[in-house]
């Protein structure tokens, strides 16, 4: 007689078990470069505890860019066409397909972190929009890899050195002001620069203090040139797909863990750059590589002419290619991100 009710529980039991199997949701990240040092290892370390931090019933399957055998280029092609679960995505290597996302954080346009920070705030819900109707992903955050300056293995005091120089740039959309001071910008992939300083094809290289440090770049260089040229921002987007398969309380206990995590990256990025700049110049170095280059602080100078460039030939070139993609782009940022320059032009740390 206890027969039926055994068999009942074990049947339940075994669809419970089988449900939650089934009710895991995997997930394919891309996230960066093992090159980008502690920003990599920081954010694999919050993609393998998502699950946990969230309560969500996430099988993260973590991977950094570099690994996966196909450009950091086409990230958000594939994530349009599916191939992508969620990315780490690299705004400069993918302006191509999409310039709006240089919109963000344009040359010239933000030369320290809090001005970045705003301008990220005022532009982000246009960009999500143009990023979910052209490609079917949402913008879950971005966050900055830190004042992108100079690190170079000639002299350089000032932008007027640059001329006749061949200096490092991640893709062409770097190239406009790099022409405007005289110098020749060379598109070499960021695992090359070490060498390609040390061969000599290179005279200087654009990044953050913290990764230039971690690709042991210093190592072949002389000159550390301070001038702030951008916040190295970058972003996290998730396929709509997949984003629809959560229910509104799951994708609002995401979207929290996000902006936690980017927050952090943000209150913290200005400590790690001046960190990681006195390992660079040999001054009291933790959790980096003492080096010893020279430190050079840009002048006023050297900032009014950039803010010159960026007037001259950075926002005209962007906003150009921007609008024969996306009819309007430039008057959308005008109208966002210009009040945000104009309140706080002449800032800068």
């Amino acid at each position: 007689m206890w027969v039926r009710p055994l068999v009942a529980m074990v049947l339940i039991a075994g669809f419970s078990i089988a449900w939650k199997v089934y009710d895991r949701i995997p997930v394919q990240v891309v996230g960066q470069q093992h090159a980008s040092g502690s920003v990599h290892i920081e954010e694999r370390k919050f993609f393998e505890d998502l699950a946990e931090t969230t309560d969500l019933p996430l099988e993260i399957n973590y991977t950094p860019v570099d690994t996966l055998g196909f450009k950091d280029t086409h990230q958000l092609i594939m994530l349009r066409e599916g191939a992508l679960d969620l990315v780490s995505l690299r705004f400069p290597q993918n302006a191509w397909v999409e310039p709006a996302l240089l919109g963000v954080d344009l040359l010239g346009g933000a030369v320290d972190v809090e001005n970045a920070y705003a301008i990220m705030q005022a532009y982000a819900p246009a960009l999500d929009r143009r990023l979910q109707d052209r490609f079917n992903v949402k913008l879950l955050g971005m966050w900055p890899f830190g004042p992108q300056v100079f690190v170079c293995r000639t002299p350089v005091e000032s932008l007027q050195d640059f001329e006749g120089l061949r200096i490092r740039v991640s893709n062409e959309t770097f190239s406009p002001l790099i022409e405007y001071f005289g110098a020749s910008p060379v598109i070499m992939l960021f695992e090359d620069v070490q060498m390609g300083l040390r061969s000599g094809l290179i005279d200087c290289a654009i990044s953050s203090a913290a990764s230039a440090n971690a690709a042991g770049w210093p190592e072949y260089a002389t000159h550390f040139f301070r001038l702030r040229t951008q916040a190295g921002v970058n972003g996290y987007v998730i396929n709509l797909s997949l984003w629809n398969r959560l229910s509104r309380h799951q994708q609002e206990r995401l979207e929290q863990a996000f902006e936690a995590y980017v927050d952090a990256i943000w209150a913290s990025v200005e400590q790690l750059h001046l960190q990681f700049s006195a390992c660079n110049t040999g001054q009291p170095c933790q959790d980096g590589t003492p080096y010893n280059l020279v430190d050079v602080e840009p002048s006023e100078q050297d900032y009014q002419l950039l803010g010159q460039a960026f007037k001259e030939t950075v926002f005209p070139k962007w906003a150009q290619y921007c609008d024969e993609l996306y009819p309007g782009c430039s008057d959308e940022w005008q109208e966002l991100v210009e009040p945000v320059l104009i309140r706080k032009s002449g800032d800068h740390q």
